[in-house]
């Protein structure tokens, strides 16, 4: 009886693996062109490239910082980031998931477009066919580890899909991201629900796209730090599932043009959903997390 013991342990290990965060790959024709810079941006980049062969993403962040052009963002804007991307990064190198996870910066700043799409994948512990998938559209400048590790605090019972699309998914295809959840599916061994589609920034920009042209292979949308474009106003359908969510202190809207926007949506899509964070700027995610996950679990499907 000696001989069950080991076996016992073996299959007891296997019945409670942990979280995990993996790599998916396919073949595409989707993914996106090398990012083009202006100069002094574009003089920084060959620098960057070889720190991103080299250096933690952690490191790389803080680089890019100095040269914030390179994400989009103003001096002012980088001075903001720098302590809470700094907190973030110290939670993820305390983490058993994430200390460790390949950064997908490199391939998001490649040199040529890539033959082969990338993701980074959350997988919660004894995940099955019925765990609620969620796929995240980054923000101008890269796929960074830190969106995903956030998530997976509030949203650790979710698989959450982190597509890596070049810097700038306002302008990423419906193939990609349909290839993109088809591979995650073949990588876990059988078919994933109908994923919750949230983008951030630009990343909201190309989650409203996709939602108008393709809104049967989503759960439902939700935006953040952006809003709904004028193109696209009158293209959500009556049954539409979105919600939005913006910094109380952005632009768009102190101006009410958020709020004029969102009742445009209502005129065809009545449940539109759309919340401020109050005191909150476009970096509400980090600067206010806990309302702002809140919000969202507001907003996410039941079990």
């Amino acid at each position: 009886m000696r001989w069950l013991l080991p076996i016992f342990l073996f299959c007891g290990v296997w019945a409670v693996r942990a979280d995990e965060v993996i790599r998916v790959t396919w073949k595409t024709t989707h993914a996106a062109a090398p990012p083009q810079f202006t100069r002094p941006s574009a003089d920084f980049l060959p620098m960057f490239r070889l720190a991103l062969a080299t250096l933690p993403e952690s490191a790389i962040v803080t680089l890019a910082l100095s040269q914030p052009a390179l994400l989009g963002l103003t001096p002012a804007q980088a001075g903001l980031m720098r302590p809470l991307v700094a907190e973030r990064y110290a939670s993820i190198a305390k983490s058993p998931v994430y200390t460790g996870v390949a950064s997908a910066l490199p391939y998001c700043f490649a040199e040529k477009s890539p033959q082969e799409g990338l993701a980074l994948v959350h997988v919660p512990s004894g995940a099955d066919a019925r765990t609620p998938v969620l796929v995240f559209l980054h923000g101008y400048g890269g796929s960074f580890l830190w969106y995903q590790h956030v998530l997976a605090e509030h949203f650790g019972n979710h698989i959450i899909i982190c597509p890596a699309y070049g810097i700038n998914t306002s302008t990423i295809s419906g193939e990609y991201v349909q290839e993109c959840v088809k591979a995650v599916g073949v990588r876990l061994g059988r078919l994933v629900l109908k994923p919750v589609l949230l983008g951030l920034s630009a990343g909201g920009f190309g989650a409203c796209d996709l939602y108008t042209k393709h809104p049967e292979r989503f759960n439902r949308l939700i935006c953040m730090a952006a809003y709904p474009p004028e193109n696209l106003l009158l293209k959500f359908p009556r049954e539409a599932k979105a919600a939005f969510i913006a910094g109380g202190g952005e632009y768009y809207v102190k101006s009410g043009d958020f709020a004029r926007r969102i009742a445009k949506v209502r005129q065809f899509a009545a449940t539109t959903q759309a919340f401020t964070v109050p005191q909150a700027d476009h970096f509400f995610l980090l600067s206010h997390t806990t309302l702002t996950m809140a919000k969202l679990r507001e907003w996410m499907p039941g079990p």
